[in-house]
């Protein structure tokens, strides 16, 4: 490379965005980490639910015993209401519109996961959990038609597994084996309904890469439930890349889609694997998200979406979405459909520069990105609307100019206060120009303000109202490409990129 490349890159790095150190453009308490979070289009509507938390914290280390937030998002990405949760693992907050209630899947240790049913207060109306000698598994709770609930569990089992090899490595004796299971209770509590994988689904149809260990085999490794049209159930089981039609009445299976034994072939597609949140969709289609985990490189997970032809039991995708650049998540993630056809596209475990999530169109058109800070990440994300939501009545700032001082406050009424600065008193005083943000106590969690944005201390308090937050909105990149001009999906540190961003823009980089 020429010297005076060298200059123009550095001059670049003195004035540009840094890729690998995006800042957070959206307050939050001290209870919720930091995020950055851009809208690219103003129609749509809704609430964005997740539940952050940082997946590298062991016990003893500083912050583990911290609550986890559940949190709920307005559509501009500010934070509307938060809980948290004194627990070891909190995820999949979502709503249930059948029930117009919410529900969680809370775990204060490995013994203690509960799928929890809150109302419209978010208050605690029910607790279910595995039972008849199945552990507890947190990767799914689901509620049905007929209002009942499933709940995921795993099963241990004692396997002859010598005349199979894993990896080239012969399987033991005696391998312990860890099945997946799904419990359905009634509203009482009574079991239902149980259906174990050890019972139906033999171990040898696992892939290698997913790894053998004799003292715990993870076989299948089941990671959601849905009830589909008929009433059966759709398993994923992100081991055997494969999603199993179970007959609810029965307990059989009826057909597989991926895997080592398909009984669909994909017309159109090389198939998926290493999946998570495969739903039956209501114009019939099945939707997933498509890890990738044993696809050929470059991996790039991905959204999709497959029409089902029992008849000819043909596989068609008919929808995709691909982050650009593509990238690879390992684990996790999710594919939520809206009814107005748009897709809210968990990415699980990944990090910046990649996002959190995105919300996308059928088009593939961005509408929104969200990146949280460094080592946080969420299962899975969702949009629903939330009419009830949208008529209470947040808290509003307070603002009073006195000279230089400033001096933001709570309204009267509450007892529990926490502002994006971390203070937790009814009225703080602030010396910077930005964006502030106020949380006070609603039912067992913290109902947000909308912000107010300061941009000038002698001038600071709105003459009536909110003054609303300028943009400011971190660019989201749409590709890397190499100085030859070929895209790059899996970029690699300390090397030179030219970089497509969302709104158009090309910048070269060096990608940290």
């Amino acid at each position: 490379m020429k010297l005076t490349d060298c200059l123009a890159i550095l001059a670049f790095f003195t004035t540009a965005f840094n890729l690998s150190g995006q800042l957070p453009n959206r307050p939050a308490p001290a209870d919720v980490p930091r995020y950055t979070f851009n809208r690219f289009d103003s129609t749509y509507t809704g609430y964005f639910f997740a539940t952050p938390f940082n997946i590298g914290l062991l016990p003893g280390m500083p912050g583990f015993n911290r609550p986890k937030p559940a949190v709920i998002l307005d559509a501009d990405g500010y934070l509307f209401w938060y809980l948290p949760v004194q627990a070891r693992n909190v995820s999949d907050f979502k709503y249930l519109p059948d029930r117009d209630m919410y529900a969680l899947v809370r775990g204060r240790g490995p013994q203690d996961l509960k799928g929890l049913l809150l109302d419209s207060t978010f208050q605690i109306a029910d607790s279910f959990f595995t039972t008849n000698g199945i552990r507890p598994d947190g990767h799914d709770f689901q509620t049905t038609a007929n209002g009942t609930v499933l709940v995921a569990g795993a099963s241990d089992s004692i396997m002859d597994l010598s005349a199979f090899t894993f990896n080239g490595v012969p399987g033991d004796t005696q391998t312990h084996v860890v099945g997946f299971a799904v419990q359905e209770f009634d509203e009482d509590h009574n079991l239902l309904f149980q259906w174990n994988s050890n019972d139906h689904i033999h171990p040898a149809k696992a892939y290698d890469f997913y790894g053998y260990n004799p003292d715990a085999f993870d076989y299948c490794h089941g990671n959601s439930i849905e009830e589909d049209d008929d009433g059966g159930l759709l398993l994923s089981f992100r081991h055997l890349d494969a999603v199993y039609k179970v007959n609810r009445l029965s307990g059989q299976v009826e057909w597989e889609l991926g895997g080592k034994n398909s009984s669909f072939t994909f017309s159109n597609d090389p198939g998926f694997s290493g999946q998570h949140d495969v739903r039956r969709l209501p114009n019939g289609h099945i939707a997933l998200f498509d890890n990738a985990n044993t696809a050929p490189p470059p991996r790039v997970s991905r959204a999709v979406e497959y029409a089902l032809d029992t008849v000819n039991w043909v596989a068609t995708k008919v929808w995709e979405y691909k982050f650009g650049p593509g990238f690879f998540s390992p684990a996790m993630g999710g594919h939520q459909t809206t009814p107005g056809r748009l897709h809210l596209v968990s990415y699980g475990l990944i990090y910046r520069p990649n996002p959190s999530f995105v919300l996308v169109d059928d088009a593939g058109k961005l509408l929104s990105a969200l990146f949280f800070q460094d080592s946080f990440m969420s299962y899975r994300a969702y949009l629903f609307e939330q009419p009830h939501l949208d008529a209470l009545e947040r808290p509003v700032i307070g603002c009073v100019q006195n000279g230089n001082t400033v001096t933001l406050s709570a309204p009267p009424g509450y007892d529990n206060y926490a502002w994006s600065t971390g203070e937790n008193a009814a009225s703080i005083t602030v010396q910077d120009t930005g964006t502030y943000q106020l949380w006070v106590n609603r039912g067992p969690g913290m109902l947000g303000s909308k912000p107010l944005y300061i941009a000038d201390l002698n001038n600071a308090c709105p003459v009536s109202g909110t003054a609303e937050p300028q943009a400011e909105n971190t660019p989201v990149v749409a590709g890397y490409f190499d100085l030859l001009g070929r895209q790059v999906y899996q970029p690699e540190k300390g090397q030179v990129y030219a970089v497509r961003y969302a709104d158009g823009r090309t910048k070269l980089v060096l990608y940290q």
